[in-house]
């Protein structure tokens, strides 16, 4: 595949433009996509080789969608890329300075290679969103037990705690977590301090309470448990 079509791949973008460990690479990359159709002509042919200078690279890196502030501190990249003998410097005779630069066979061999890495970077991060969606359907919590208690005129406590009239073994509850009471034909239930409260369940949603009235079919979730309570059905008429 030709470097200059690596471009159309938004992700490839997108990492050399953000992030700084890519900035050789960006340099690198741009240089390579340089001596490619229709940037080649844009150069300057010096022993047989096409080469830039800086200010050509600017104008490719900007046709490409690649970020740079004018090539600022182009010179101490391409340094380092020659000393790693990816690029290869051609000295300017009048001024003795290197101005012009082409790619080594080495620097287009790893530019290919090191853009391929990138195409696929999205391909492993759909990949890794896909086994966190499982690895999460797997950690997520079991449905809550549902407790059915049926109200009566006597006070009674719920806890993890074995002396409670209704113990449950739930280490998000307290030992001693709630109380139901009855006065005057209705009951009512009161959190006793605990730890992760006491939440009322309705329409879908939980809403905290710390002292509530009770009635037929009623939802609470204590800890991790479920509470449904259940009014005493009516005496049947004689």
């Amino acid at each position: 595949m030709p470097i200059v079509d690596a471009f159309s791949d938004a992700t490839v973008r997108k990492i050399l433009n953000t992030d700084p460990n890519f900035e050789k690479l960006r340099y690198l990359a741009v240089l390579a996509a340089s001596s490619e159709p229709p940037f080649e002509t844009s150069g300057t042919r010096v022993n047989g080789k096409m080469t830039f200078n800086i200010k050509q690279l600017w104008r490719v890196a900007n046709h490409l969608g690649l970020k740079f502030e004018r090539f600022r501190g182009a010179e101490r990249v391409f340094k380092m890329l020659d000393r790693s003998g990816l690029v290869m410097a051609v000295r300017d005779e009048r001024t003795g300075f290197h101005t012009q630069f082409c790619l080594t066979e080495l620097g287009i061999s790893q530019t290919i290679m090191n853009l391929d890495r990138l195409r696929k970077i999205q391909e492993f991060e759909s990949q890794a969103k896909t086994m966190q969606r499982a690895i999460k359907k797997q950690l997520a919590s079991p449905p809550p037990t549902v407790f059915e208690i049926n109200l009566s005129q006597k006070t009674f406590t719920i806890g993890r705690d074995e002396e409670n009239d209704l113990s449950v073994n739930d280490r998000y509850m307290s030992s001693k977590h709630a109380r139901v009471t009855y006065d005057s034909g209705r009951w009512t239930i009161e959190d006793l301090n605990s730890r992760n409260g006491m939440w009322k369940m309705e329409s879908n949603s939980l809403k905290r309470v710390l002292r509530a009235q009770v009635a037929d079919n009623d939802l609470y979730q204590l800890g991790s448990t479920v509470i449904r309570f259940r009014e005493p059905s009516p005496p049947h008429a004689q």
